[in-house]
């Protein structure tokens, strides 16, 4: 058998574990894979719980979220093809192997659209991962976005399509975001003429967008029935933001370029911020106009981002239109990991610098791994520091962390003498693995208390009661009734008055219908008033004094940070 590593697949085989380096990473060091749970834990997987108990035949699963208030066409992807694995996979295999293949198609699909453009199969395996790990910043709904080059490919090399290419490209469509995906998809028109720079035929044009639309659309249609002839939803009142046009494009070009200075995060974003400045600036340089061209459509895709943040369009969405002031015509620019990912693979295709060539070599290798790494190594990090160092030196390296004072937290997390002579190891305490993250075990021990009762809960991820098939009366929900946002409130209204920052994100924004709060030891919720929308429990991460509520355990099963209350 041919040795694998003299092999054609051996590029593959060393770029493939490029893109694994976030699982490798932690598996290594906790033995279990560390999620980001932003969105991914937080909503994806919990709609994917409740899915797949719809398609096992518990159509009611549906009444647990949101006191019941949420319908059945309020489910994005719940008619996607892919929900078919549900009837083999559990939740955790199922969301692992969608991650998993949806990162393979990504770099796959790449790696082919850079092949037939000409490029060396290393830098088409090195744009691959690149762009494989960027559209993860963008968290990908569905196959658009993975198959986002492969269908620029047939638009760019195909003159006619095959009984393959309708195939493939309606399954793509049956499990793609048409909310979410169909600006990507339909600027893919005039990205391949600026490559190509000859029109194709049209009809080509044609058939490539409808077979990925007209499926997305039945897949998704009852989103859009469902907001048109249901209650008005939540996304209605939505209230962008009113700046002027050089801000939101100054905010828009600064999100391109991932330079959020306010995060403490923004070291793992440095060599892609790093990388994305020269890629903007030294192509000036060359005489290629195609990837002059690409640069220059990246800032107009950036300009109407911003034209689209200014709230310009919610003097045009009145009327019938009015349910489209709930549609985030900002996702224009999910496109641009792609036409990012394409100048790279031009620009270093056509370099003759060697000094230069090789730089950027370095920067995008070291942009992909600290992106793959940006999620496991601080998890890894802040356990192990916290079990093994002295806890005032520990507060003081996560103080300066926090505040981007590098330097100085590398000289604390260095020195010897900070770090208890017993030390510990990672366990199984790292929280955003999705064992720990649902807390499995903890909440059986509440849902056995609780058992039909709604619960609400304080401090802590509602949707992990979801998880564990517990009623909530609130979540994290993309879609849902105008009137139940407005009746939560009540519940989080004196909390929102001292609190500017949350009452602009709840009543402009309103995604999370959470229990804000600002200081858990002066706490000012309204339990009577979650009462009246059915909760009759509260789990809370701290104890809280209030004669509304009745402790019904302390430390529950034992843990730290659950404490359960009845509402009175």
């Amino acid at each position: 058998m041919m040795n694998l590593f003299e092999s054609k697949y051996q590029n593959h085989f060393y770029f493939i574990l490029l893109i694994a380096i976030h699982y490798l990473f932690s598996i290594i060091f906790t033995g279990q894979v560390i999620i980001d749970p932003h969105d991914n834990l937080e909503i994806v997987v919990v709609y994917d719980h409740i899915i797949s108990n719809i398609y096992k035949g518990d159509i009611e699963k549906i009444s647990y979220f949101l006191s019941g208030e949420i319908k059945w066409y309020n489910l994005d992807k719940l008619f996607y093809p892919i929900n078919i694995l549900h009837y083999v996979l559990n939740e955790k295999l199922f969301y692992f192997t969608n991650d998993i293949l949806t990162k393979l198609f990504a770099y796959f699909s790449f790696y082919l659209l850079a092949k037939s453009l000409g490029v060396t199969k290393f830098n088409s395996a090195l744009g691959g991962v690149l762009y494989s790990s960027l559209i993860y910043i963008k968290i990908p709904l569905g196959l658009a976005l993975p198959f986002l080059p492969y269908i620029l490919y047939l638009l760019l090399n195909k003159n006619k399509l095959s009984k393959k290419h309708y195939f493939l490209l309606f399954f793509i469509g049956l499990n793609s975001s048409m909310i979410e995906d169909v600006f990507a998809v339909a600027l893919l028109i005039p990205l391949s003429y600026l490559i190509s720079g000859k029109n194709k035929n049209l009809s080509l044009y044609i058939q490539i967008f409808l077979l990925i639309f007209i499926p997305a659309i039945l897949t998704d249609i009852h989103l859009v029935i469902g907001s048109m002839i249901g209650d008005p939803i939540h996304r209605e009142a939505w209230n962008v933001n009113h700046e002027n046009i050089i801000i939101t494009f100054l905010t828009s070009l600064k999100g391109f370029l991932n330079f959020n200075l306010k995060s403490p995060l923004f070291i793992f974003y440095l060599p892609l911020s790093i990388l994305s400045i020269l890629l903007l600036v030294l192509p000036i340089f060359l005489k290629e106009k195609k990837i002059k061209l690409l640069i220059f459509f990246i800032f107009f895709i950036l300009i109407l981002k911003s034209i689209f943040g200014t709230g310009l369009l919610n003097n045009i969405f009145v009327g019938i239109l009015e349910i489209l002031r709930g549609y985030n015509f900002q996702r224009v620019d999910r496109i641009i990991p792609l036409i990012f990912s394409l100048i790279l693979i031009f620009y270093i295709s056509h370099l003759k610098n060697k000094k230069i060539k090789n730089l950027l070599y370095f920067i995008t290798f070291f942009s992909i791994i600290f992106i793959q790494l940006k999620t496991p190594l601080p998890a890894i990090s802040k356990n192990y520091f916290k079990k093994n160092m002295h806890i005032e030196k520990f507060n003081e390296a996560k103080n300066n962390f926090l505040e981007k004072k590098y330097i100085k937290f590398i000289k604390i997390i260095s020195n010897k003498k900070n770090y208890t002579t017993n030390k510990t190891s990672l366990g199984k305490s790292i929280n955003y693995t999705f064992d720990s993250y649902y807390r499995f075990k903890d909440y059986e021990f509440i849902k056995k208390i609780v058992k039909d009762s709604r619960v609400m809960s304080v401090g802590l991820d509602p949707m992990i009661a979801v998880m564990n098939d517990i009623r909530v009366i609130d979540g994290y929900h993309t879609i849902y009734p105008l009137s139940y946002k407005i009746k939560f409130r009540k519940i989080i209204e004196k909390e929102l008055d001292k609190n500017i920052k949350l009452k602009n994100y709840y009543d402009d924004w309103g995604n999370r219908v959470y229990a804000f709060y600002t200081d858990k030891n002066n706490l000012m919720l309204d339990f009577k008033s979650a009462k009246t929308l059915g909760a009759d429990y509260i789990i809370s991460k701290f104890p809280i004094k209030n004669d509304e509520l009745k402790i019904i355990c302390y430390n529950c099963n034992k843990s730290d940070d659950i404490f359960l209350y009845k509402i009175l």
